[in-house]
This record gives C-alpha cells, structure tokens and sequence, in this order.
C-alpha cells in the first residue's frame, strides 16, 4: 500500500502563524476534523478550515492545545493554560488552571474518554479514575482503559499497575500509546513495545505518535517517517515523503498527518 497525497497545507493557510505545529487530531461526531496547535486551533468541516471559537480574548498561551477529547455530546480541550468546553455551536467556554498547592498551577497532560466518564490526566493527580498523576496517555483494550505515565508507569485505571519501564535505575516516559489488533502498543525507552494481556514483546523503533483507524489499521510516526501494520505484524515503513512529521489522526479511507509548519491529508 502507497498513500496518495490528497492534500497538503501550510500552517498560514490553516489560519495558524507560520511555526506553528499541528499537535493532536480528534475526529468528533459531528463529523468535524479538530486540529489542535501550539498556536491554536482550526476545524475541519465539509471541505473548508474554519476556527475554533475560543473566547474572544484568549490570549496565545491559552490557545495552545496540550490535548482532546469528546465526551456526552462535548469537546473538551486541554491548553497550557486553561480548559475549554465546546458542545459543537456557539463559542467554547473556557477557564484557567487551578493552583497546585506547591505554589504553582496543575498542568493537564492528557485526557480520554470513557462510556461512564471522562479521564482528565493532570501533573498531580487522576480525575475520572484511579490512578497515578501525570499520566501522558491512555487506551481502550480488553474492556478497561490502560495509562502510560511520565515516570515510566504502565497502569490499569482502577486497576493495578503492570509494568515499569526504567533506564540506568530511573523511570522513563510512556508518551504514545494505541489499541490494535488485541494488542496495546507503545512507545518508551528508546524503541516500541505490545502486550496482549500476558506477554510483552519489543522493537527497536521508537515512535513519536502511535494512532489506530477506523479500518484496524495501527500507524506510527518513527525516524521522520510513516509506518503501518495491517495484520498486527510489527510496523514496516512506507515510501511517502513527510517533512517534520508530529502527530496523526483519520477519517474513514484517509489519514491525516500533522506537522511542523502545516498538515498532509492522505488517502489510504
């Protein structure tokens, strides 16, 4: 399989400053493409990019999007300083971030939805669930919801935790994470690794964004490329020319690819 390039953007056309990166896509239910970045963020809809509708006001380092969910009918957007709350019209209602009672703000790493709630990751704690503070992200699999933490902790929310990953006697981050073919696959200590459940295997790629579609289909971003696996064998490379690669995210038959400076839809 060959990707065909059906579209690319730099980040001005977007409506973004020129540097700016797409960060996380989220696809909503109302048939909406969210592109989130450091700078913003912008809405795919029926062909056309539009805004996100943050409050009139929100200053840069509010709009700066950390991480996305749906839940009940509402997105929810994490920033670097504050929490946004959109239910698909009118402007997103936002607030900042609460004191961490160590003298500074809490910070949300990351957030997921579940059927009974919303998961929201900040540095100090779990909300939604239990489990450990800064959880970076999370995963359906085998019914339950499993977490990767900044210090190395792969966990079961509400449940125990499964592993540590560790180098020279320290934790290291779990940063990526995704579900396939009855498998959880991430990405930490220098390569990427699957659980089924019971047994863990390991390769040496270490990814920088891991993303599951509609189709099954497990894609990673590794070495300034793109990779897949379409039978839960390990990820092969493919052959199309990415500039800056950062995140990923889809719609049914095409993949989207966020980058430094601007965005590639492909079909697949």
């Amino acid at each position: 399989m060959t990707p065909r390039v059906l579209g690319r953007w730099t980040a001005e056309e977007l409506g973004l400053p020129a540097p700016a990166t797409i960060r996380c896509m989220l696809r909503l239910s109302n048939g909406d493409l969210a592109l989130g970045s450091d700078y913003g963020m912008v809405l795919w809809r029926d062909g056309h990019m539009l805004p996100f509708p943050f409050p009139i006001g929100a200053r840069r380092e509010m709009r700066r999007v950390e991480a996305l969910a749906e839940h009940d009918g509402v997105l929810h957007v994490a920033t670097m300083k504050g929490r946004f709350t959109w239910p698909f019209r009118g402007e997103a209602a936002g607030k900042g971030l609460p004191l961490d009672g160590r003298g500074g703000f809490d910070d949300i790493r990351s957030l997921h939805a579940r059927p009974d709630g919303l998961l929201v990751g900040w540095r100090t704690h779990l909300e939604g669930g239990k489990g450990p503070g800064d959880c970076l992200c999370f995963a359906d699999f085998d019914g339950g919801v499993v977490a990767g933490t900044m210090d190395g902790r792969f966990v079961q929310v509400d449940g125990d935790e499964i592993r540590r990953f560790e180098r020279d006697g320290k934790g290291r981050p779990i940063r990526y994470m995704a579900a396939a073919f009855g498998h959880v696959w991430l990405a930490a200590v220098e390569a990427h690794h699957r659980w089924d459940g019971g047994r863990w295997s390991s390769s040496e790629v270490e990814p920088y964004a891991l993303h599951t579609d509609d189709a099954g289909r497990l894609w990673m971003l590794a070495r300034g490329g793109l990779w897949v696996s379409e039978d839960g064998s390990w990820p092969r490379r493919l052959d199309v020319a990415l500039d800056r690669p950062w995140a990923l995210g889809s719609v049914p038959g095409e993949l989207w690819v966020g980058r430094r400076g601007g965005l590639v839809r492909l079909g697949v």
